[in-house]
């Protein structure tokens, strides 16, 4: 992604992620301890920025400092409607959410660009006008050698994909871009966590079917063809039909059975209890009054603890990401290529600073009076030791 090329496009990113923010100039102005008639300046392109009024921008803008001063992708740029004065709550959510999309597709590229993370080869192709949904989920499925039973973790199944998500502190559900070869997905983690499997499969169809970019903000309640398309690809590929048909064959016959089996497949497959609800429907396992009586009736922690033995296991917590996604910010770590902060960032803090493991970079500050048996993770002066976390280098660097 290109840096922005003149004073002006700064300023017009700080008005729009202002407007964002739902703030006045003479609000945001008080709160960086500046003049309004500044911020006017810096708005229309007439004033520069210094980079201490940046940090102290975006920080209270809530965006990252990048975001203020590169441009965004060309497809991401092509599809969004600029913010006007005055936007409603789901524009503001929608352009905030598309802000944390920029930021982790620049963080993706630039692990794809220095070779830390490698996107793996197409396992489908793309579906022509007669694939449906239905059968683009089973090719999906198959392809991951899991035709049946309960997906693991969904960052990595995406990332099997070439998709790489990762789940940000933002209303807005989720929002996808294709890039050069593989494609980059946020999704809010203030849903529930059944919610948040349904918003990142939906981002995984969109990606298999090749669409450019795609925000689930604000997308209207009666949802278009291609919405409905997707939402097919999602119930087929979180819930195969044959599964949910064979669990609701050994248990809906008994006393209760019909929530009981509900209950067992909503718990195995971790789908939300409306989702599930909306599959037996479909697939005519319930009738429209028994359905929505069920919906009605969501269970509590003590029906999944008694009916299947533990409550659904939480997926995608706010700053997860795949594994493959964490393997590359850590060899960028451990190679050099980015300092401890960055790293921390890269992980969308997964670890601190101090958790991060050691690595071999040539010789840590030397001690002023080494001990007598050093050991593996002690920096000694003149060795190329394994050590040196940041910790230790703060330790080694006050010693001397």
């Amino acid at each position: 992604m290109d840096g922005v090329q003149s004073w002006a496009e700064v300023g017009e990113r700080i008005a729009e992620a202002r407007l964002a923010a739902d703030l006045n100039q003479a609000e945001l102005a008080a709160r960086v301890g500046m003049e309004r008639t500044a911020l006017v300046r810096i708005e229309a392109g007439d004033r520069r920025v210094t980079a201490l009024e940046l940090l102290r921008l975006a920080d209270e803008l809530g965006v990252p400092l990048a975001h203020l001063v590169s441009r965004p992708p060309r497809t991401l740029v092509s599809r969004r409607r600029a913010l006007e004065d005055n936007p409603d709550a789901t524009a503001r959510a929608r352009y905030r959410l598309d802000a944390r999309l920029e930021e982790h597709a620049r963080r993706a590229e630039w692990l794809v660009g220095h070779g830390y993370l490698v996107p793996p080869a197409p396992l489908v192709d793309r579906p022509d006008n007669g694939d449906d949904p239905t059968g683009l989920a089973r090719r999906a499925r198959r392809a991951i050698r899991r035709p049946e039973g309960p997906l693991g973790p969904l960052a990595d199944v995406a990332e099997r994909f070439g998709l790489y998500l990762t789940v940000v502190d933002e209303p807005a559900e989720g929002a996808s871009l294709l890039l050069d070869g593989f494609g980059v997905s946020v999704i809010s983690g203030r849903a529930a966590p059944g919610r948040r499997r349904w918003t990142a499969a939906h981002e995984l169809g969109h990606h298999l079917m090749q669409d450019e970019y795609h925000s689930d903000a604000g997308v209207a309640a009666g949802r278009d063809e291609r919405e409905q398309l997707i939402d097919a690809f999602v119930e087929e590929f979180l819930l195969p039909e044959a599964d949910m048909r064979q669990v609701w064959e050994a248990w809906s016959r008994e006393p209760g059975g019909a929530r009981e089996a509900m209950v067992r497949l909503a718990a195995s497959y971790r789908v939300s209890w409306s989702a599930m609800v909306n599959r037996g429907r479909r697939l005519e396992l319930l009738e429209p009054g028994e359905a929505r009586r069920l919906k009605a009736d969501t269970p509590v922690r003590g029906d999944f603890l008694a009916i299947h033995g533990s409550q659904p296991e939480e997926d995608l917590a706010i700053g997860t990401t795949g594994r493959q996604w964490s393997r590359a910010a850590l060899a960028a770590w451990s190679r050099g290529a980015v300092t401890a902060p960055r790293a921390v960032e890269l992980l969308y803090g997964a670890v601190t600073e101090d958790e991060l493991p050691g690595r071999t970079l040539g010789d840590c500050p030397p001690r002023r009076s080494p001990p007598a048996l050093p050991t593996a993770r002690q920096c000694w002066p003149g060795t190329r030791p394994r050590c040196c976390t940041p910790s230790e280098r703060r330790r080694s660097t006050s010693s001397g």
